[in-house]
């Protein structure tokens, strides 16, 4: 029986890495969070879902039904650690940069649903299709371990929580007039979830490496 807990600190410890990152959705979600509070959060993070969850379970029944996880397990794995590595150095300079948008960026109100936003932002962004395609691949293929629907299940619920924590949670401090991305701690949990994803993408190299020696 595989590890719960050592797949359970995989996916959190790697999902919120880019559940954290700033990009369009979190920009948006604060623009919203302005004016709608927590509850924008909630809806943003909604029409997330709408997009993610079936592309996790497009990805997964590709994966299974073509043998492809068990075929390429090691490729999977050799492409996913260097993905991870190169998403923690993007996640320092985005940080860098996102921190003075946002600090530069206007309190705008849109007529546009929060929830339409989160569907759009989240189909139409590369970098959000790039890490399922990618970094997500390989958490899907570490889930088969434990049965088709139920490791996209458990993958799924230890991943998504975060998204509707972080996003409800900052649209509430923006709707106080704080934002996260202001803290002078900000930069250094960035730093931190990177370091976090770069053991986690030479461990992955390292066991893709294994299994082909």
């Amino acid at each position: 029986m595989p590890d719960l807990l050592d797949f359970g600190a995989e996916v959190i410890a790697i999902s919120a890495s880019g559940v954290l990152a700033p990009g369009p959705l979190f920009f948006t979600n604060i623009l919203y969070g302005t004016r709608q509070g927590a509850s924008a959060g909630l809806k943003v993070a909604y029409g997330h879902t709408v997009v993610e969850l079936p592309l996790i379970i497009l990805l997964a029944a590709g994966l299974f039904t073509s043998t492809v996880a068990t075929q390429y397990a090691s490729v999977i794995g050799l492409v996913g650690g260097i993905a991870i590595i190169g998403f923690a150095a993007m996640q320092i300079i985005i940080g860098v940069v996102a921190k003075k948008k946002v600090q530069a960026a206007p309190t705008i109100e849109s007529k546009k649903s929060p929830f339409v936003a989160g569907i759009a932002l989240s189909a139409l962004n590369p970098f959000f299709l790039i890490w399922w395609f990618t970094v997500g691949l390989k958490l899907i293929t570490d889930s088969a371990a434990f049965g088709l629907v139920a490791g996209i299940a458990l993958l799924f619920g230890l991943h998504i929580w975060m998204d509707y924590a972080w996003l409800a949670g900052t649209a509430y401090l923006a709707s106080k007039g704080g934002s996260v991305l202001k803290s002078k701690y900000y930069p250094l949990l960035l730093l931190a979830l990177a370091v976090v994803l770069v053991y986690y993408g030479i461990w992955f190299v390292l066991q893709a490496i294994y299994q082909n020696f």
